[in-house]
């Protein structure tokens, strides 16, 4: 199918998801920074009636495969969609390097196919989700200086209003403490500006890939090609981006109802798999926290004690709790706006 004027992307693919028949996933072709790139729009197949969704952004060395999260949403009355970015996934190619981007910047374009196609689909509000380094690319997007209807002028598109933000461990500063990261921040930032094209390959298991995949004795059994145990190649290109996008983002102002929710702890460095599921084992909770009390104005904020990094991977007690705080959030907000489910 060809794509309208103004629009930049071009659908190739829609069909059964991975996830089974509940699923549906939908693919997309749009020019890249240098060769075409893909992304991947999941959606459950609950709650066609409803204007009102869940948008899901996942984090780095991920993909969207928590079936349970999309039930949750669906159960509450929403319609549910992931997002698979670029470089990400279902969205991978052999022509780009996973995870690769020139900047945090460009997966405002997956952002702007997946709303502007849950628009199609007769979505008028949504509530995004986003986990991790999607924290930091969603959080990115909001900031941008350019409003919806710019965009729709621009695509010749309509969009859905956001109308929340939910975040989930969002990278929103580098993983050391508060009183470490004035240290670190700046030699940090030196190395790899000074060495953009150095890749630091992986290669051990992580102790948190041990808290989760069946493999190793956890829960979850997702792809290991896609979110390998060991990670990805670490490109301090994407780092320097990563950190770039913090600074920019600490000296934004974000005023949309926003729920924070993190780990009690963090877990950082711990040697074994018992000591890491006692909190987050990827980021600093305390630097995360202080990092979204400067960006967004309208912040509730939520601890999960024994929370993993991905709360919703966490076990079951944290799990619930996480859920049932997101459920919380989302029922005040509606009650704020005269809304009901």
């Amino acid at each position: 199918m060809s794509a309208p004027i103004g629009q930049h992307w071009t659908q190739v693919n829609e069909g059964e998801d991975l996830l089974g028949a509940d699923f549906i996933a939908r693919t997309f072709a749009f020019p890249g920074p240098k060769t075409k790139v893909y992304t991947t729009l999941i959606h459950h197949t609950g709650n066609t009636d409803s204007e009102k969704a869940i948008l899901y952004v996942h984090g780095y060395t991920d993909y969207f495969f928590q079936t349970g999260l999309a039930e949750h949403f669906v159960h509450l009355g929403y319609r549910f969609y992931a997002v698979d970015l670029q470089g990400y996934g279902r969205s991978l190619r052999p022509s780009t390097p996973p995870n690769w981007c020139d900047s945090i910047e460009q997966y405002g374009q997956d952002l702007d196919i997946a709303l502007a196609t849950m628009k199609q689909d007769g979505v008028n509000d949504v509530i995004l989700l986003a986990h991790s380094t999607g924290g930091l690319v969603v959080s990115t997007y909001l900031a941008q200086p350019y409003a919806p209807p710019e965009r729709e002028s621009h695509y010749q598109q309509a969009f859905p209003d956001i109308s929340g933000l939910i975040l989930n461990s969002p990278f929103l500063a580098l993983p050391f403490s508060p009183a470490a990261l004035n240290y670190l921040s700046w030699p940090v930032r030196a190395i790899v500006t000074a060495l953009p094209f150095v890749n630091i390959r992986a290669k051990e298991i992580t102790i948190y890939s041990k808290t989760l995949h069946t493999k190793f004795g956890g829960e979850w059994d997702y792809r290991l090609d896609w979110k390998p145990a060991e990670g990805f190649t670490l490109s301090l290109h994407w780092l320097r981006e990563i950190i770039h996008a913090q600074r920019n983002l600490a000296n934004q102002k974000i005023g949309l109802p926003t729920l924070l929710c993190h780990s009690e702890i963090s877990t950082i460095g711990k040697l074994s798999v018992e000591e890491t599921q006692q909190g987050d084992g990827v980021l600093n909770v305390d630097s995360m926290q202080i990092a979204a009390n400067k960006t967004f104005t309208n912040l509730s904020s939520v601890e999960i004690p024994k929370g993993f990094h991905d709360l919703y991977l966490s076990h079951q007690p944290a799990r619930s709790a996480y859920l049932s705080a997101i459920t919380e959030w989302l029922t005040l907000e509606n009650a704020k706006n005269g809304q009901q489910n």
